[in-house]
């Protein structure tokens, strides 16, 4: 089978007509937006889908050929989506500013505070109504860390490392 770069996710259906909310990774929104083909992970294997129709601005509501009902859409609802390598633009082919979040590009940096040391990696980055968020695991459960310029003292490029001063208590709250 042909090169596929996995760009997101199936979420819940969308209505009664088989659509289905996406998530798609900000770095592959354009590619996306622009592909005719779709390959949903089912039971181990990427399945072609073609496109019929995206819209939606807040989350992407996608429909897809042959998926006419509900039914069909809650059987592909929670897949992981990719797209063929061939699909996937060039930096200099795009045409689309990310609006993405600021903080993004830490996802797999470890968090070190200042007094306890390191703390964890970053899962994922979280866009909350004030801030972004850093979840990471820490001592068996998930944690959110405000990322603002207050918190953090040093990103280190190199090294993959957030260097900040926690709040005194904040990860014992969890």
């Amino acid at each position: 089978m042909e090169d596929l770069v996995k760009v997101g996710q199936t979420k819940k259906p969308h209505g009664v007509k088989g659509e289905l909310k996406v998530y798609i990774d900000d770095a592959y929104y354009e590619d996306f937006i622009l592909s005719k083909v779709v390959f949903l992970k089912l039971r181990g294997t990427f399945m072609p889908y073609f496109i019929e129709e995206i819209r939606g601005e807040q989350f992407l509501i996608v429909k897809l050929e042959d998926v006419n009902n509900r039914e069909q859409a809650l059987e592909i609802g929670g897949k992981e989506m990719a797209l063929r390598q061939e699909d996937i633009l060039d930096d200099e082919e795009r045409t689309l500013e990310p609006e993405g979040l600021q903080y993004a590009h830490l996802k797999g940096y470890e968090i070190h505070d200042e007094e306890i040391g390191p703390v964890g990696f970053i899962e994922e980055v979280i866009e909350m109504p004030q801030q972004e968020m850093a979840m990471i695991i820490y001592k068996s459960r998930e944690v959110l860390i405000p990322l603002n310029d207050s918190l953090i003292m040093k990103i280190k490029e190199k090294e993959k490392v957030v260097q900040m001063s926690l709040p005194e208590g904040l990860l014992e709250l969890y």
